[in-house]
């Protein structure tokens, strides 16, 4: 990779957009876990560098976060798990469960290696849900036996009986969580109820109602003041559990059923993953949707956040855990924003290991290597500010006429993202900066020119070039045969240059001014730049 010269810098600095300030809450997906032979079921943090997870596969395995590495994985029998607890009072034991034709399962292991410690038994059922109470050994879990058990986990008291046996739901209890103070547990249940249970004397203290179908997850935000509760009503709940007769909040959005929840730890912000694929950030402040997290190919099944709310988690249906990390993991230069000249950090690097010398900040993924994977996840960062279209004809109006940028470089990468199976999004992205930096090394046509649209005849959409000898304000007019405006096609400020490729020559869907398709026969489309006006015919045919 060519050095880039100063010129180029200070052409790329033009592509700067100050963020939005809702922006900061934005996370992308950097880094992909895969090693899962079958659906994710449940992840969990043992420490901000190590995280434990476990799928259908009956395997347990931990991953070193700094590398993406795993550090084991072995498996811990013929059941299927469906979650894990690590005590935050004692992180050397992972605790999971689930079952298999009736078979209740509780297991012990090391977090070190994973080997087997001991069993839990009790329940006469599968075993869905597990949660440590905060600072200590004891561990609540629920079952599709319709109970919840309380147990001591303390190093002599691992082969007793539950210390204590919930009662109450009329159904399969799917999630259970403690507050953290400790002194409350939240159940959410088949029964599409969620439940406060005052765990020392087993008394049900309140019963939350207004979901629809079964209650998938339950958590507390840090402070204790929400409670949340996910359902396959499509719908998460938000409650004052001192006030439990109507949620504060019903926030709806998702597509399928809501299975996972998650507070971050500093902010007034809520994790959700559904069966719709997607991850959705939610403003508590508000209770209005802040983001969607899209990428996953599967059913979201668990999310967890590290200590911090620097890195959210995810483990799908589809085999993979996915690593999410916000602004200041992608702003490559440390400037604040992700732009284009990111994107150039990424290019001096293209190609170089760490151990080599590359920018460690380039290597987004922390794989060691600076590569398209990096490149594409600072292409969706840079994309996530404006839409494209916008940006781009208010940057290229400034760009000066030379560069010195190696265009086929650019070129390959954007045939790296293709073979790799980029979204088209981020294709896009990538061959708007082409076009930018080509126009820079083309030399402008001596005439401006409105040229044949393609393809014509046509349905539904058509592409409009067309090449301009100066800098000038450029629209579009279409009209119908008899003379009636149909469409209008403001393309704003553009620069001298030749805009044929479908990624720069104006766009039209076949549609009116009112967003309905029009009828097949002849229109006019005229192009107005400045003084200039020039008419062609075109065909739609269905």
């Amino acid at each position: 990779m060519k050095k880039i010269t100063l010129l180029i810098l200070t052409l790329l600095s033009i592509f700067a957009v100050n963020l939005p300030a809702t922006f900061a809450q934005t996370y992308f997906h950097t880094r992909t876990l895969a090693g899962h032979k079958i659906s994710v079921q449940a992840v969990a943090f043992k420490d901000d560098s190590t995280l434990i997870s476990v799928g259908g596969d009956s395997t347990l395995y931990a991953w070193n976060l700094d590398t993406g590495a795993q550090r084991w994985h072995v498996e811990v029998g013929l059941f299927l798990i469906s979650d894990i607890a690590i005590s935050s009072h004692d992180s050397r034991f992972v605790v999971y469960a689930g079952g298999l034709f009736f078979r209740p399962y509780i297991g012990m292991s090391y977090t070190d290696d994973g080997d087997i410690r001991g069993y839990l038994t009790g329940h006469t059922n599968s075993v869905n849900t597990l949660s440590f109470k905060p600072g200590s050994s004891t561990l609540a879990s629920g079952s599709d036996d319709d109970t919840i058990r309380i147990w001591d986990l303390t190093w002599d008291a691992w082969k007793n009986k539950p210390v204590q046996t919930l009662r109450g739901h009329r159904n399969n209890v799917e999630s259970v969580a403690w507050s953290p103070d400790g002194t409350l547990l939240a159940s959410g249940s088949r029964d599409r109820t969620v439940r406060l249970w005052n765990p020392n004397n087993a008394a049900n203290t309140a019963i939350l109602r207004g979901h629809t179908n079964t209650v998938n997850s339950v958590a507390w935000s840090p402070d204790g003041t929400l409670l949340a509760s996910a359902s396959r009503d499509d719908t998460i709940r938000i409650w004052d559990p001192t006030n439990t007769d109507t949620a504060l909040h019903v926030l709806e959005g998702h597509t399928g059923n809501v299975n996972t929840l998650a507070f971050h730890p500093t902010e007034p912000l809520l994790a959700s993953g559904s069966s719709d694929d997607t991850i959705r950030l939610w403003n508590l402040t508000t209770g209005e949707h802040q983001a969607t997290l899209t990428g996953h190919t599967g059913s979201v099944n668990t999310i967890a956040w590290n200590s911090d709310g620097i890195l959210l988690v995810s483990g799908s249906s589809d085999d993979t855990i996915r690593l999410w990390e916000p602004l200041t993991a992608v702003d490559i230069t440390g400037d604040g924003s992700v732009t284009y000249l990111d994107i150039i950090e990424v290019a001096e690097n293209y190609g170089k290991t760490v151990a080599d010398g590359a920018n460690p900040r380039a290597d987004v993924n922390k794989d060691g290597i600076v590569d398209i994977e990096d490149l594409i996840v600072i292409a969706k960062a840079v994309d996530a500010q404006a839409p494209i279209d916008s940006q781009a004809a208010p940057m290229l109006a400034q760009l000066p006429r030379s560069s010195s940028f190696i265009v086929e470089e650019v070129q390959q990468w954007i045939q790296d993202a293709r073979d790799i199976g980029a979204d088209a999004q981020t294709i896009a992205v990538l061959e708007q900066f082409l076009t930018v930096l080509t126009q820079q090394t083309q030399p402008a046509p001596e005439k401006t020119a409105l040229l044949a649209n393609y393809p014509n005849p046509f349905n539904p959409e058509t592409w409009i070039p067309y090449q301009l000898a100066k800098p000038t304000e450029v629209t579009i007019f279409i009209h119908a045969i008899d003379g009636a405006l149909v469409r209008t096609l403001p393309l704003g400020e553009m620069p001298a240059g030749v805009y044929q490729s479908r990624s720069d020559a104006a766009y039209w869907d076949g549609k009116n001014a009112h967003g309905e398709q029009v009828a097949s026969g002849v229109y006019f489309y005229t192009l107005k730049a400045g003084q200039f006006n020039a008419t062609r015919k075109m065909l739609i045919r269905k």
